[in-house]
């Protein structure tokens, strides 16, 4: 989903596949949840209003379920983001909500613990999530974080992780 302004977000809808959607599919939806546009708004519209309601800086959120992280979701395995100096810096500390039924209150409730202080997370077998100033932020977030994902398992796979020394982490800047 992307902001459009304070109050309305332009979101993807359910049951189209995003490679396939055309701009006349995208649903644009305010922040009471009330819908424009032709198409179905995504079950998880929700968690992406809560993040937009919470965290006014933030332009976009992605929502995904990536096969290599989701798989950290569902071992409830911390992602090592020390590993990289990309992840340390556009992710920050990853933190993983607690599992709840798709389209729920649930997700939203399980992201809030977090949700002020990172932007990356896994949910609990479910997915991931990513938030960005703008769309592209977000979508680049989720592009870090399944490939710090996939690298940590290769890494475990090899043999002994290594991550990042200190005094390289103590030099590089986090997310904001």
């Amino acid at each position: 989903s992307a902001r459009l302004d304070a109050e309305r977000v332009l979101c993807t809808p359910t049951g189209v596949s995003k490679g396939m959607m055309a701009p006349q599919d995208l649903v644009v939806l305010d922040m009471a949840g009330r819908t424009r546009g032709p198409g179905k708004v995504t079950s998880e519209a929700q968690l992406h209003l809560t993040c937009y309601r919470r965290r006014p800086e933030v332009g976009g959120v992605v929502h995904v379920h990536p096969p290599i992280a989701t798989a950290f979701a569902c071992t409830r395995r911390r992602l090592p983001v020390e590993l990289l100096t990309e992840a340390v810096c556009l992710l920050g500390e990853v933190p993983t909500a607690a599992a709840a039924a798709p389209g729920s209150p649930g997700i939203p409730a399980a992201l809030a613990p977090y949700l002020d202080r990172a932007v990356a997370f896994l949910l609990a077998n479910h997915g991931a999530l990513t938030l960005g100033h703008d769309v592209w932020e977000a979508f680049h977030r989720m592009e870090v974080l399944e490939h710090a994902a996939q690298v940590a398992l290769a890494a475990h796979q090899l043999g002994e992780v290594t991550a990042l020394p200190e005094d390289v982490l103590d030099v590089l800047e986090r997310p904001d």
